[in-house]
C-alpha cells in the first residue's frame, strides 16, 4: 500500500554490513563517538542501532549468507512503497536482490542494485518518520555519492525509480551530478576514478573539523582515498575506506 504522507526521494538511514562488526563498531565508536543501543525485533534476533548524539542514524548488520564478504554502507532510499518501487527497479534495468519485507510494524525493506551494480535499500516506513533530511549535526550522515561506471545510465535509473533531477556541477575532481527532489539537493554522483573499482554509494558524515577527523582515521586503521580537499561553497571533503574495506566520507560545511 502506499503511503503518499511519507517523505520521499531522500536517504533516511545508513547500515554497516560486515562479518566482523565488532571490529567496525570499536573504530567508528571512536572516530565519531557513536554508541550503539539494542532493539528488540519480531524475529528475536535483535538489531543494533547506531545512536549519535542520542539520535538514532543506521544499524549494524551481519552479513548475510550469499552475499559478498566486503564490509560496506547501505543507504535507505526512503519511499512510499516498497513494492511498487521494486517493481520499478526492475523495469528500469535494476535487479531486486532481497524482496520487500515486512519488518514488524517498523516498515517495510528490500534490497537493490542498480544497473551499474551498487547496492542500496528501499525502505518504507510503517509511519511518517519526520521529513526525511539530514540532520546537520556534527558525526551524524550529511551525504550519500554514488561511484559508478556509468554516470548516464544512474541518472536515467534513479530518475525512473525515485523522481529525482539531476544537475551538473564542477567539482576539484572534475564533473560532478547532484540529485536533486522537492527543490533540494538530495545525493550525488560521479565516474568512478579508475578501472577495477565497483559502483557503490559512499555515505559521508558531517564533522566539526575535516584535517582532525582525517588524522584519527588514518591513525585508527583506515586508508585515505582522497585527502583532505577544499570545495568552494561546499566545505572540506574527504573520503577513506575502514580497515575493513568499507568507503565512507567525511564534510566540515563551509
Amino acid at each position: 500500500m502506499t503511503n503518499n504522507n511519507i517523505p520521499t526521494g531522500r536517504f533516511v538511514w545508513f547500515e554497516y554490513v560486515s562479518k566482523e562488526l565488532d571490529k567496525a563498531q570499536g573504530f567508528y565508536g571512536e572516530l565519531f563517538g557513536w554508541k550503539t543501543q539494542s532493539m528488540p525485533t519480531p524475529d528475536g534476533k535483535g538489531y543494533t542501532v547506531i545512536s549519535a548524539d542520542g539520535a538514532g542514524i543506521g544499524g549494524y548488520v551481519a552479513t548475510p549468507p550469499g552475499a559478498p564478504a566486503q564490509s560496506s554502507w547501505l543507504g535507505h532510499l526512503q519511499v512510499a512503497s516498497a513494492a511498487e518501487t521494486a517493481a520499478k527497479v526492475t523495469a528500469a534495468g535494476g535487479k531486486i536482490a532481497m524482496e520487500p519485507m515486512k519488518m514488524g510494524d517498523f516498515g517495510t525493506y528490500a534490497v537493490a542494485i542498480d544497473p551499474t551494480g551498487a547496492a542500496f535499500c528501499l525502505w518504507q516506513p510503517g509511519k511518517p518518520e519526520g521529513d526525511g533530511n539530514f540532520k546537520g549535526k556534527p558525526n551524524t550522515p550529511c551525504w550519500n555519492e554514488l561511484v559508478t561506471s556509468d554516470v548516464s545510465a544512474a541518472v536515467a535509473f534513479y530518475a525512473a525509480i525515485a523522481g529525482f533531477r539531476a544537475k551538473s556541477m564542477a567539482m576539484p575532481t572534475g564533473d560532478y551530478t547532484v540529485l536533486a527532489h522537492d527543490g533540494h539537493d538530495r545525493a550525488g554522483m560521479m565516474k568512478l576514478p579508475m578501472a577495477g573499482i565497483p559502483s557503490q554509494w559512499v555515505p559521508y558524515f558531517q564533522v566539526a573539523s575535516a584535517d582532525a577527523v582525517a588524522t584519527k582515521a588514518t591513525r585508527l586503521g583506515g586508508s585515505s582515498k582522497m585527502a583532505v580537499t577544499d570545495v568552494p561553497n561546499v566545505g572540506k571533503i574527504a573520503v577513506f575506506t575502514d580497515p575493513l574495506g568499507a568507503a565512507f566520507g567525511i564534510l566540515q560545511p563551509a
